[in-house]
């Protein structure tokens, strides 16, 4: 018969609210213990039995009458039990005599695992060093490839300065060259420099001759004008004079006439 007292871990005396705290506590724990699917299900089945149980007085107090009952036959078969005792002498003979051969075949399994840890570390030191040996081989290749292009490089230099050598002598011929040519280019540009300055000063002379007959003959019109307008001013003048001659001569005879009719 359960002990639903001992599976929920309450006293005989417990409450509904104290089975349903204790009931809470038992399957939070188990769902943390990781026990296996079949063993957690059962677990879970005793809890909710021994809750169903003592969370109901009336399935309590039928519960503690049959575990009462329960206990006076747990009695009687006391005696019962050490009868059992030779058998289950035997039976742990008999599971100490597996526990020295299961003994002595795991520690065969462990020498077969070291050995073949042992054949395991050995081919990886093999391998290690067949390693290094291909990296040894690849460093000295390494090495001659290195030199090779090291030797490429000196004989590509030495070409190099020999082409600088000779580009060097090709560049002061061509610059002597250059300066000869340059020299008679100043010398021609110089040349044509000096024709041009000389036209230039000639068309230079020409224009002013041309600019100062042009300033006679201005200067000789403006004398001229001022001339005619001199002419002109004084004609005007001496016509202004007879007019104003005729015009007193006019106003006389109109005085005189003007005398005579008042007389």
């Amino acid at each position: 018969m359960q002990n639903c007292y001992a599976t929920l871990g309450v006293t005989h005396d417990v409450t509904p609210q104290v089975a349903k705290i204790a009931y809470e506590g038992k399957l939070k724990a188990l769902a943390k213990a990781g026990l296996p699917e079949a063993e957690r299900l059962a677990e879970e089945r005793a809890l909710t039995q021994a809750y169903v149980t003592l969370s109901n007085p009336a399935k309590k107090d039928w519960y503690d009458k049959q575990w009462l009952r329960h206990g006076e036959s747990e009695e009687t078969a006391a005696a019962a039990h050490h009868k059992r005792g030779w058998l289950v002498a035997s039976v742990l003979s008999v599971l100490l005599v597996g526990a020295v051969a299961y003994y002595f075949v795991h520690r065969a399994n462990e020498r077969e695992k070291l050995r073949l840890e042992e054949q395991r570390i050995a081919n990886e030191r093999a391998l290690i060093e067949k390693a290094a040996a291909l990296e040894q081989q690849r460093i000295e290749a390494a090495k001659e490839a290195e030199q090779a292009r090291q030797d490429l490089r000196e004989r590509q230099q030495m070409a190099r300065e020999r082409a600088y050598s000779d580009s060097q002598t090709r560049y002061d011929h061509s610059r002597t060259a250059a300066d000869q040519a340059r020299a008679r280019q100043v010398e021609l540009s110089e040349q044509r420099q000096r024709q041009y300055e000389d036209q230039r000063q000639r068309a230079q002379d020409e224009n002013e001759r041309r600019h100062a007959q042009a300033e006679v003959d201005r200067q000789k019109r403006f004398i001229a004008e001022r001339e005619r307008e001199e002419q002109r001013a004084a004609a005007e003048r001496e016509a202004r004079v007879r007019y104003e001659a005729d015009r007193r001569a006019r106003e006389a005879a109109i005085e005189a006439a003007r005398a005579n009719q008042g007389r």
